[in-house]
Formats: C-alpha cells, structure tokens, sequence
C-alpha cells in the first residue's frame, strides 16, 4: 500500500506537468525553476501544513565527487523518520545549443545510484525519487552514434551495476525510462516528461 508522502509525490509530478503543458507561457526555464515548482505544488497538497522541505540537503558528503548536495529532502512532520529524497534533472536547449548530452546521461544514472545509497546508508531516507523533464529529443530518442553507456531512451531497461561498487550498493536496481509527452520522436507539448523513477 502506496503511503501518503508516496502518493502525494506522484501526483504533485502529474500535476505540474499538466500546469506547464496547459499554460500559454512556459513557466520552467532551468532545473532550480523545477525543483521550486514542484516543491511549491507538494507543499499545496499539504495546504502548507504538515510537511518539511528541505533544498539543497548535504548528503553525500562521504561520496567521491564535488556535488555533495541533494536536491530536495521531504517528510512529514508527524513522521520524521520517513523521509524522502528527490533528485532533478531538467536538460534545456537553448539559443547557445544543446545540453553536453552525454555527460548529462551519465550524471542521470549518477542522481539514481546516490538516491540507492542514501536509502541503503542513511539512516531514515525511506525511498528517493528521480525526476526529469527536457526539451531535447536526443535524451528519449534510440540512437546508434552515439556513446549508449548510460542510455536514456524511451523503453530503456536500465540498472546500476557500473555504480554498485563506488556507492557500496548491497542490492540489485532495475529501472526504465518512460518518456511522457512524446509521440514517436517529437515532443509534444513543451518538455518531454520522465515518467518518476522510485529508488
């Protein structure tokens, strides 16, 4: 049985994707506009009450690498002990051209493995979720040239055996990219939409 923390999660997703798709204006430019959006809609869900959102938590500071920082760590107050950690990624193309794709991919499958650690090594992180949206098709389109270590596209099955090692994971994760709002290639409405990935 799905909790409510979970299911309010979910549908705070749903709902932010159906705002930004139906409205005359594009209302997220960078991932920090995503995150913010969707903590705000999470948080009306709570009618502002009853629920922590922390941005920018310090976690992963027993980890290689120099982001030590989680997106975005919630819980509700009458249950401290069962938090959730959400992680963002929001490629954009822009006037200037396309997002390093391929080193975005790899640090898409990076966010997931540190949301495994932190629900296998820190105490009270119950379960993460990744999120995601782009307006680049190379991300849920299939491709032959390029580098498809850390694939993307849509269908994809996906796991984190080539981080298993550097996280200490003790359990296996299989997971699959389910693109949202796409049809065939194109996207489309504004942004393709990644259907949540749960840790």
């Amino acid at each position: 049985m799905k909790n409510r923390l979970s299911g309010n999660i979910e549908t705070a997703w749903k709902n932010i994707q159906k705002e930004v798709e139906e409205s005359n204006v594009i209302l997220i430019s960078s991932e920090k506009t995503l995150v913010f959006k969707f903590a705000m809609e999470l948080a009306k869900l709570y009618n502002c009450e009853d629920i922590v959102i922390d941005f920018e938590v310090q976690l992963y500071e027993e980890i290689d690498g120099s982001d030590k920082y989680l997106d975005l760590l919630v819980y509700e107050l009458k249950k401290p002990n069962e938090k959730y950690a959400i992680e963002f990624k929001a490629p954009m193309k822009s006037a200037s051209g396309n997002s390093n794709q391929t080193d975005t991919r790899k640090k898409i499958y990076k966010d997931i493995a540190r949301l495994a650690y932190l629900k296998e090594k820190k105490e009270n992180i119950c379960n993460g979720y990744f999120l995601m949206i782009t307006n680049e098709k190379a991300y849920f389109k299939s491709s032959n040239n390029r580098d498809n270590t850390h694939d993307t596209a849509n269908e994809v099955e996906a796991n984190l055996e080539r981080f298993k090692k550097d996280y200490s994971l003790e359990n296996d994760y299989n997971f699959q990219f389910i693109w949202e709002n796409i049809n065939e290639n194109p996207i489309k409405g504004k942004f393709a939409w990644l259907k949540y990935i749960k840790v």
